[in-house]
């Protein structure tokens, strides 16, 4: 038992040395993007869990295998390309990736099974792929102005909209890269899965849940936007990141609705 704990700790270290500079990176990133602002929270919420499942955790008897040096291998591979300009993205997540393989090395393949809802969390304080953010980005502004302006049309409001602008009695406000709705996206995303696995949620149940936030993610940004054109006081400050707040909040009783739907569906299927 001792060398065991011992060789645990001693890969943790190992780890840590690695990987010491993405993770300063990764913080990094979490206090100066407001769109990983969540990232904070992600490993606390992780810890919560681990610590919740410790019971069930111990009925999982450890089968260590040699796939974990391959797994680590291929972490290691990929945290050099990283170091040698890949970014901070690729090595984040080879230090996800080398935690898997040290975890499959010291309890095997039914040992990560166990983890695997905690390794899906875990992708939700990973750095924004650019690639994937910088082409996501203009569809996702030029789809909150569109609804926007259909909002405001249909409530009688009369808007001019040019590509991601939008123009109300000679007011004018342009849905910028702040407002293409990923900051709703990802904390949603997020948040969902924890209460998902906090509610008892099926597994069919949580992803239902999770595909529904991209819709109410968009719906709510639209929703933003179409108040910040109608009232300049909401576009800027602190009026602006409260009204933010105060929508987001409607968003997750939004998906808590939903789930208990779900919830009722599955009494009456199984009934």
């Amino acid at each position: 038992m001792f060398r065991r704990r011992a060789g645990i700790l001693l890969l943790c270290a190992a780890l840590l040395v690695c990987y010491v500079s993405f993770l300063k990176g990764m913080v990094e990133q979490w206090r100066t993007d407001e769109d990983m602002g969540h990232g904070f929270l992600v490993p606390i919420v992780i810890g919560w869990i681990l610590w919740r499942e410790r019971p069930r955790l111990r009925t999982v008897p450890p089968q260590p295998s040699n796939w974990g040096w391959a797994i680590l291998a291929l972490g290691a591979g990929l945290n050099c390309a990283a170091t040698l300009g890949a970014g901070l993205f690729a090595g984040s997540l080879a230090l996800l990736i080398s935690v898997a393989g040290a975890v499959v090395l010291l309890g095997g393949f039914s040992r990560i099974r166990s983890l695997g809802f905690l390794f899906l969390l875990a992708l939700f304080m990973l750095p924004k792929l650019a690639v994937v953010y910088n082409q996501a980005t203009l569809p996702l502004q030029l789809l909150a102005s569109h609804l926007a302006a259909s909002g405001l049309t249909a409530a009688g409001i009369g808007v001019i909209r040019s590509g991601n602008i939008l123009e109300v009695n000679h007011y004018r406000v342009e849905v910028a890269e702040a407002c293409s709705g990923i900051r709703y996206l990802l904390p949603l995303g997020f948040l969902t899965l924890v209460f998902g696995y906090v509610s008892g949620a099926r597994t069919w149940a949580r992803t239902a849940l999770l595909v529904m936030t991209i819709p109410v993610a968009i719906v709510a940004n639209a929703a933003r936007v179409a108040l910040a054109v109608t009232n300049p006081a909401l576009a800027v400050g602190a009026p602006h990141a409260i009204t933010g707040g105060f929508i987001f909040m409607l968003c997750l009783a939004g998906l808590a609705f939903l789930s208990r739907i779900f919830k009722e569906l599955h009494e009456r299927i199984v009934a």
